[in-house]
């Protein structure tokens, strides 16, 4: 039945993106670039009715993005439906959305593997670059050889490969916090949590975006809010002594008293995509220029000791 209803709504939503869905060209969707204030990203494209379960995931050269869409079901006790959706640049116009492959997929920085998590904790698998294709999918074997993970999602990944993801994790919200693991002699190291800074008990921490030289990390938290605020987006910072600073809440105008999730940083390093509840959207992505990014650093370097100056 799920099967019959998703193939139902595919077929909905090519059809009317067949009859309505206008000539797009321009980086980003042609969207108008966003200033220090958070904007909604391509409503009624990306942002539509639903809920966005992820912010869009860029490839490196800009001509393919991927997102994750939960369609409610009409029964509350009902399943949610889940669809990965894509786009792509072709001949300097993108296509009209169409259902991808597979859910949270994220790239490496050099755009050379693509990356999902799987289901049922035995990911995370990526794809090699060959050509204008993808190799066959390559499991990872994470949870396989460190099965006390029980999973690993929401994945995040550094120019040198290091892996920042989400799994089990007593004391906790839900039993999960952040984890970091090296990528050493063609393997990934025996993850290890990130310090409890960061994995505070007991609050929620998830939805983690690492910069790709590993000098920042964006995250999702509910520490210090009210039990109404599901979360807001915190940021810490490395430090030479490969330490981290104490998380900030990145403040107002990108967190609100509504959830904020799923940051990620635009391949070229301009944009900083999240999501929002949204009264009468249900969640929507928003994006804005990581000129906020650099504000809250330069705040924090004003506390520091010098020695412990920033990267």
């Amino acid at each position: 039945m799920k099967k019959l209803v998703l193939l139902f709504i595919f077929i909905f939503n090519s059809i009317l993106f067949a009859q309505d869905f206008p000539v797009i060209s321009g980086d980003y969707l042609g969207q108008t670039p966003p200033g220090d204030t958070p904007v909604v990203f391509a409503r009624g494209i990306i942002s539509d009715i639903y809920q966005q379960h992820g912010a869009p995931s860029f490839t490196p050269d800009g001509n393919q993005v991927f997102w994750q869409t939960n369609r409610r079901p009409k029964d509350e006790n009902g399943e949610w439906l889940t669809i990965p959706m894509t786009m792509r640049r072709v001949g300097g116009v993108w296509t009209q959305p169409e259902k991808a492959l597979y859910d949270q997929t994220v790239f490496s920085p050099d755009g050379k593997r693509h990356y999902y998590p799987g289901n049922d904790g035995q990911g995370p698998f990526y794809k090699e670059r060959q050509g204008d294709s993808w190799s066959k999918p390559v499991n990872l074997n994470l949870v396989a050889r460190f099965p006390e993970l029980q999973l690993a999602t929401f994945l995040s990944f550094t120019n040198n490969g290091t892996l920042y993801f989400v799994a089990h994790s007593d004391g906790l919200w839900a039993n999960i916090g952040i984890y970091r693991s090296e990528f050493v002699n063609s393997e990934y190291t025996k993850p290890e949590p990130l310090p409890q800074s960061i994995n505070l008990p007991p609050y929620r921490e998830w939805t983690p975006f690492i910069a790709p030289d590993e000098s920042y990390l964006i995250f999702c938290s509910t520490r210090g809010l009210p039990e109404s605020d599901q979360g807001d987006l915190f940021i810490c910072f490395r430090l030479a002594d490969r330490s981290w600073t104490e998380p900030v809440n990145m403040g107002a105008p990108i967190n609100t008293g509504q959830l904020e999730r799923f940051p990620t940083v635009s391949p070229d390093g301009k944009y900083l995509f999240f999501t929002r509840d949204t009264e009468g959207f249900d969640e929507d992505v928003y994006w804005v220029s990581t000129t906020v990014i650099e504000q809250i650093k330069t705040k924090v370097k004003e506390v520091l000791h010098p020695e412990q100056d920033n990267k």
